[in-house]
């Protein structure tokens, strides 16, 4: 195809590869004018988050480009699942990296011999060595893509050094364009980015940080498994990852998960390669739906259909958060994201950056940590505050005058509106699963409990003071003779904690640096609330687990978060249809969204295709799936609607 068109006939022919080819009937956002880019030999950065299309981006183009696309791609299951998804498109795409065998180098070597292959990926480590290079050299390159560029930058939160040596695809093949994408990138990130890869006069695509297809909640930790196990009741069936921040955690919760009923595996870094391997095909192909994993799991995942994720630890920065809560819901379709929050992951952070040696990586490190820290306790639209964390405001949702949000109970949140002139629709703070009290007057009584004991005792000694609980170390130090003993004992042990956690939060509480354990101290704000000048509001915490069961169910149930719309009648029809596609799936030994994707199938449900006309409208239905699967998924509604209409199926 040539590389030279109007701007008519470019168009014309994207629209068309677009839904031939990819099964779709518009563009995503900016993806038409990087394809076009591209196309006509321009460089390209492009920050679009996760779930946002920016594989097409590249693929798109290198169907219509003359010569081979050349994708570096970090991880060898990542470049697998990509491949085989192009190749269920009717793209002729292939990988070399470690595990390539003889003879699918020389298959390779022939395809591009005679320019058969659209899409070449190879890892960082392959690119970067010297026969690699000059073997690039005798082909037919079109144009490069890099995909996960953030890697290249020290300032992001995944910086490879195998990344820096792209930096020469300029110099070495300066008539190929380059394009580079990445999901997350701060202003500092995305400079770095384009001028380590010396990206000539880019095209410079910053598309909306938004997903409006997740549901984002954030609650304090009380016993994090008994809140994971909550959360799953209301997602049996459904497929997600739970992040732990230490491989013991990681055990420790696939152990309780699998105890209480639910098909989970753990992964981590301790694992042998081959285990985790192992692990993570029987996850992308739907034989373990749930994931326990350190942040060692996820760059390699391409999952599509992954409905929820957890955080049981808080992330190190603002961006991994995005980034892993990022993996859920890829094909658009409603998602859930739970972070639990305690006070106690900033303090084991804050240990684990005293080892840093390097203080100007120790200082970038505590700043992405504060940062991470004001978005979990901020008290107003959660996803407002992300998206301004990467600069981006969040255009709200109008509401009528008159018009008030619920909470779990049905009743008006008056204040959060009062408060708050945004509202998202699809986070626990819009929606009321987390509303707020006044905690003033139990605060004042905390913050007395550690001015008259003298700033010097841990949490649990001033819980003691405040509940009357006699103790050897009360007694000893004469505290159940303070006037603050005992004005507690109207709420539990539990309360107290997550009072005195919220207040650290808040600041109004601080830990003094020259003890040997966390000691908490009232801080200059705390004196406000001493003194009458500040009020404190804190989420309201459900202390029975039945409750707790009812808040995380009016999350899941509310209108933000409605998985499918989908009637009795058409659940069994997807249901049907994902059966086949596992069928499918395994008899080509092929994940189940490489087939098609969730979106797919309620496609499909909704429209109930019978001929191959309508089956092409289908969302991601191509000239390619349509003959490989078309008769095969019509067959199954076929019988489904035989079914609803009383016929036998012969």
């Amino acid at each position: 195809m040539s590389n030279h068109e109007t701007a008519d006939q470019l168009d014309e022919l994207l629209n068309r590869t677009l839904a031939d080819v990819f099964g779709f009937r518009s563009f995503r956002p900016y993806q038409r004018e990087i394809a076009r880019a591209i196309i006509q030999g321009r460089d390209v950065f492009a920050v679009m988050p996760t779930g946002g299309g920016k594989s097409l981006c590249y693929q798109l183009p290198a169907i219509i480009r003359q010569g081979v696309c050349v994708v570096v791609s970090p991880l060898l299951s990542l470049m697998k699942d990509q491949v085989d998804s192009a190749l269920k498109n009717g793209v002729n795409a292939a990988t070399i990296n470690s595990t390539t065998s003889s003879t699918e180098w020389r298959e390779i070597m022939i395809a591009l011999d005679r320019n058969q292959l659209d899409l070449l990926y190879v890892s960082p480590e392959r690119f970067n060595t010297p026969s690699f290079a000059d073997f690039l050299t005798e082909i037919d390159v079109s144009f490069f893509a890099v995909d996960e560029a953030h890697c290249i930058s020290q300032w992001g939160h995944n910086f490879r050094a195998d990344y820096l040596e792209l930096g020469r695809i300029v110099e070495a093949f300066p008539q190929c364009p380059v394009a580079a994408f990445t999901a997350t990138a701060t202003e500092l990130v995305g400079e770095d980015i384009k001028t380590s890869l010396k990206l000539r006069d880019p095209l410079c695509i910053k598309a909306s940080f938004d997903r409006p297809n997740l549901f984002y909640q954030i609650t304090y930790k009380e016993s994090v498994d008994d809140q994971i196990v909550d959360f799953l009741k209301s997602a049996r069936g459904e497929s997600g990852i739970i992040y732990r921040s230490t491989r013991k955690k990681v055990e420790q919760t696939a152990e309780t998960l699998r105890a209480r009923g639910f098909n989970a595996e753990a992964y981590h870094a301790g694992m042998s390669d081959e285990d985790r391997a192992a692990v993570q095909e029987r996850f992308a192909n739907d034989e373990t739906p749930i994931i326990v994993a350190t942040i060692a799991f996820g760059m390699g995942i391409d999952k599509s259909n992954v409905r929820f994720v957890v955080h049981g630890d808080l992330p190190k920065d603002v961006e991994s958060y995005y980034q892993e809560t990022g993996r859920a819901g890829r094909d658009g379709a409603p998602a859930r994201c739970l972070l639990l929050y305690g006070y106690q992951d900033v303090i084991i952070y804050q240990k684990f950056l005293d080892d840093y040696e390097d203080e100007t990586a120790k200082e970038a490190a505590r700043k992405r940590l504060d940062e991470m820290v004001r978005f979990a306790e901020a008290d107003s639209c959660r996803r407002v505050n992300l998206l301004k964390y990467f600069g981006e405001t969040y255009a709200p949702i109008d509401l009528a005058p008159d018009e008030s949000l619920a909470d779990s109970d049905g009743k008006g949140d008056a204040s959060y509106k009062a408060r708050s002139s945004t509202y998202c629709g699809s986070c626990d703070v819009c929606v009321g699963a987390s509303p707020r009290e006044d905690a003033t007057i139990e605060a004042q009584k905390a913050l007395s409990a550690m001015q008259r004991t003298g700033n010097r005792f841990g949490v649990g000694h001033i819980i003691d003071v405040l509940t009357g609980k006699k103790t050897e170390k009360i007694e000893r130090f004469r505290h159940d003779e303070l006037p603050t003993f005992g004005v507690g004992a109207d709420h539990s042990r539990v309360y107290w904690k997550y009072l005195i956690q919220s207040l650290m939060s808040q600041g109004i509480v601080g830990l003094a640096p020259d003890f040997e354990f966390p000691i908490p101290q009232v801080t200059g704000l705390g004196w406000e609330v001493m003194r009458g000048q500040r009020k404190v509001q804190i989420i309201k915490r459900p202390e029975k687990r039945r409750q707790r069961e009812k808040r995380l169910a009016a999350a899941t149930t509310s209108q933000a978060y409605d998985k499918f719309s989908l009637s009795p009648s058409d659940s069994r029809l997807f249901e049907m249809l994902r059966a086949k596609r596992m069928e499918v799936a395994a008899a080509e030994h092929v994940p189940p969204y490489v087939v098609f994707s969730d979106k797919s199938l309620v496609d499909m449900v909704y429209l109930k295709p019978q001929s191959d006309e309508n089956f092409l409208l289908v969302q991601g239905v191509g000239r390619a799936k349509l003959k490989n699967y078309g008769r095969i998924f019509m067959r199954v509604i076929e019988k489904f609607l035989k079914e609803q209409n009383g016929e036998r199926d012969e």
